[in-house]
Parts: structure tokens; C-alpha cells; sequence
């Protein structure tokens, strides 16, 4: 069973499926009733789908998913199932290898990078922690090609991505300055694409103000549509402009021109939580913009070899055919991170799956019985 916090969430999820050429198990959306819903403060809003949900989701057999919060569920009172982590990103942040890993049973990662750093940190062992392989971007390596170009016309675009918490992010200081200067030297297209996580919670107002910025053909503004996340920018840019996302490393799946904009003054030379900044120059936001963007693109082969040794230590099986396209050798990271959850939860057997629901429709549950739990 797939469950997920709303319906828009799965409706999001089978479009991508449908994306992808994947069949869909039974899909479950964690609603809360209606009353409840509207009074729970957005930074508690999956923490109590959670808990809502939680005698459904302790009467699995396992549990897999992507992100941390989950781990509450082994704080509950009873049994709790295998609690199993798949690979959400690969990137260096110190957020990413945090102390609720080792409330999982297994942490399945994309490669050997993360796996070193989360046993060198001492929050999963070598027993609890596998490289299953990058399922995300070996999946949606072949999707991508099959997509219509971003812009209609043949300037090379850029993509600016900039992290969604304050005090690592470059977007207040730098994407202004940024527009202003792509649209007054007119040779490139620019694709503003922040962490899907970095609008939650704005205005209409502040909203408004970021796709303002957009320009017909020359900008392109999204703030958390489906293509934020598909890799749809990332395989479809010329050069990477950020700050700490993880998502540059799905863009070096072919490894290209990287800047990164220090907003906040990091001392980040040897710094594991900046291993990314040895991609391309690091400049400040009040830097010469179209000198930076000229000098990272002349100026790619000196970070070449650093990119791609790191890509490969954080997407295994990662490799480039002789046209320098990325490619993936070896078993599929999906078979892959099967075969170790089904090591994980020693060979069990399912109980057969109940009947699923009509083609089309989602599952969804009587709200008295949910607003039970609450009682």
C-alpha cells in the first residue's frame, strides 16, 4: 500500500506513474477530518496524519519511507514495524545524516558517500546501512527524454536553485540581482526553481511577487509543481546556480558548469556540509552575475574530474556512455532496494492483500472512525 499525507499528493504521484510507465499499488491518503484539518498549525500537519493514522500504519508489515518524521511511530506505544529509509537525495547537509537514523531498521542510500558519512557519524552501522542505488534518478533518467523542450528558442538556460531555509539560502539576496542581469545581457534563459519546500507556507502576496519575476520565453518561475521534483530542470539545464540543495547532484548525472552563490558567509573550504562547493566558483551575491555565469562555463573542465568522482561515490552504478550521457550499470537500484527490504524483514510472507479498490480510486476512510483516535 502507498500512503500519502493528501489526495492532491497522490494525484501528483499517479500522474508521474503514468509518467514512468509504473503500475501503482493501493493508495491510501492520510485525511484527517475535516474540522481537524483546518485547525492543525502547517508545521504540525504531518506529524498528526501520522499519529491520526497510526494504528493503520503499525498493522503493516514494514514501513519505507523518505523522509524522518516517520520515526515517531517508534516512539508510540506497542510494537512497531521494520521502519525502513529510502534514498530522498543524496546531498552533504548535516541535516541529511541526523541523530532519528538510528530509529530505523535499515537506511537504504544512493551511494557510497552517504553510507560512510552515516556510519562515520555514528547514526546507522554497517549492518543497518546499504547502498541501494539512486531509484529516483535511475528512473527517471529514460522519462526525461521524452520531454518537450523548457524554452522555444536555442539560448542556453540556466537554473537557479536556491535552498529553502533562511539561513543557508542565497534566494532573498540573489534572485533579483540574478533576473535583472540575465534579462539585461539577453543571452540566456533562466529557470527559477527553489526547494519544493521553500514556498510552503507564503502568502498569496509573497507568491505573487516571486512569479512576477517570470518573463514569456526568457524566465521561467516554478514554486513546487511536479517538474520541481521530476528532475525535468535538472537534466534540462546548461548550468546549475544554488546554494546547498541536493539536487545539484542530480544534475552532475552529466556533469556540467556549477556556481554557487555564499550568502551567508560560510567558512565552508573543508567543511563536509559544503563537499559540494568544489563543483564550480563560489562567488557572493553581489558578485559581477554575467561574469560569474561566463567564467563558470568557460571554466568547467578544472571541476570536471571532482564532479564526476563525487557523482559516482553518491549515485551507484552512475557511468557515462562514449557520448557522455549517464547511463547505470549493474542491477537496477529498484530491484536492488527490494531484494535488501525483503533481507530486511527476514524473508516474511504477506498476508494476502485485500481486494483493491475500482480502478481509479483512491481508498479513503470514514472520518468518525478516524477522529476516534483522537478520543
Amino acid at each position: 500500500m502507498l500512503f500519502a499525507p493528501t489526495a492532491q499528493d497522490l494525484r501528483e504521484i499517479t500522474a508521474m506513474a503514468a509518467d514512468l510507465d509504473m503500475p501503482l499499488p493501493r493508495t491510501i491518503p492520510l485525511n484527517l477530518p475535516v474540522l481537524l484539518d483546518r485547525l492543525v498549525p502547517k508545521r504540525m500537519d504531518k506529524m498528526t496524519r501520522l499519529l491520526a493514522w497510526a494504528t493503520r500504519l503499525l498493522n503493516c508489515d514494514a514501513i519505507l519511507c523518505a523522509e524522518r518524521t516517520s520515526t515517531i511511530l517508534k516512539r508510540l506505544p506497542g510494537a512497531c514495524p521494520k521502519l525502513i529509509h529510502i534514498p530522498h537525495g543524496a546531498g552533504d547537509r548535516a541535516a541529511g545524516f541526523e541523530s532519528r537514523f538510528r530509529l530505523f531498521d535499515m537506511v537504504l542510500v544512493a551511494g557510497t558517500k552517504d553510507r560512510n558519512r552515516l556510519i562515520a557519524e555514528g547514526v546507522t552501522t554497517a549492518d543497518t546501512c546499504a547502498v541501494a542505488g539512486p531509484i529516483k534518478v535511475a528512473s527517471l533518467i529514460d522519462a526525461h527524454k521524452r520531454r518537450s523542450p523548457l524554452f522555444a528558442n536555442d539560448r542556453p538556460v540556466l537554473l537557479y536553485n536556491p535552498h529553502f531555509r533562511r539561513p543557508l539560502s542565497s534566494a532573498e539576496a540573489f534572485v533579483r540581482p540574478l533576473v535583472d542581469a540575465v534579462m539585461q545581457d539577453g543571452r540566456y534563459n533562466l529557470i527559477i526553481a527553489p526547494h519544493i519546500r521553500m514556498a510552503k507556507g507564503w502568502t498569496r502576496q509573497q507568491r505573487a511577487d516571486w512569479q512576477a519575476l517570470a518573463v514569456p520565453d526568457r524566465v521561467l518561475v516554478d514554486l513546487g509543481s511536479s517538474r520541481s521534483v521530476d528532475m525535468t530542470y535538472t537534466l534540462g539545464a546548461d548550468l546549475y546556480i544554488g546554494d546547498v540543495s541536493s539536487q545539484v547532484y542530480e544534475f552532475l548525472v552529466h556533469p556540467r558548469p556549477c556556481l554557487f552563490v555564499n550568502a551567508h558567509n560560510a567558512d565552508w573550504v573543508g567543511n563536509e556540509d559544503y563537499a559540494m562547493w568544489q563543483f564550480g566558483e563560489v562567488v557572493t551575491p553581489d558578485c559581477d552575475i554575467p561574469a560569474a555565469i561566463d567564467g563558470a562555463l568557460r571554466g568547467h573542465d578544472l571541476f570536471r574530474p571532482v564532479q564526476t568522482a563525487r557523482a559516482r561515490a553518491a549515485l551507484d552504478g552512475l557511468d557515462w556512455d562514449e557520448t557522455g550521457m549517464p547511463v547505470f550499470t549493474g542491477q537496477h537500484p529498484i530491484k536492488r532496494a527490494a531484494d535488501l527490504i525483503e533481507s530486511c524483514m527476514g524473508q516474511l510472507s504477506p498476508p494476502p492483500p485485500p481486494p483493491p479498490p475500482p480502478s481509479g480510486e483512491m481508498e479513503t476512510v470514514d472520518e468518525r472512525e478516524l477522529q476516534a483516535t483522537f478520543n
